[in-house]
């Protein structure tokens, strides 16, 4: 009795071991980033190009990010454009098969964080979770998937999509 309940805690305790490293190891894949700095950034940079101080006029980045921000409660209909943006970025740095995944995106959800709005479009599986639980003014830490695109006409295009939410 003795040896099984020892035997027991081991396999309890590595099996607590295990997941924890499980999750932080998926949780470090998304660097935690202050949006307002990323955003500003990424405005600066482009209009550096625009001005001819960088060369080249079309460029794209992908990254993983994860931060926090207050849900405003406003939905709305993701556009083509920002769509097939995405979709452009994602052909170059992601797997061309998933391309259909952004077909399947319906809406993109409004979050606040200080003074600054922006936009995230979430993958479509989380649409109704994300409804049930996270409700207006309330915090959500988001892990997101950034695709930015400044293509030769000047426009600067930066998406978020979430691919994981948590309530506080």
């Amino acid at each position: 009795m003795y040896r099984f309940l020892i035997w027991f805690l081991a396999v309890a305790i590595s099996n607590k071991a295990f997941a924890q490293s499980e999750w932080d190891s998926w949780n470090e894949r998304y660097k935690e980033i202050e949006i307002p700095d990323l955003i500003s950034f990424e405005k600066q940079y482009a209009d550096s190009v625009d001005r001819g101080l960088i060369s080249g006029k079309h460029y794209m980045r992908m990254e993983t990010y994860r931060f926090s921000a207050e849900f405003t409660g406003k939905q709305r209909d993701i556009s083509d454009s920002i769509r097939s943006s995405m979709k452009r970025v994602y052909k170059i740095f992601g797997n061309p098969d998933q391309l259909h995944l952004f077909d399947e995106i319906k809406y993109e959800y409004q979050f606040r964080i200080g003074k600054y709005l922006f936009w995230c479009s979430m993958q479509s599986v989380l649409d109704e979770p994300f409804k049930k639980e996270i409700k207006k003014g309330k915090s959500v830490y988001l892990y997101c998937l950034f695709l930015n695109e400044h293509n030769s006409q000047g426009s600067l295009i930066n998406s978020f999509l979430i691919s994981e939410f948590k309530r506080y």
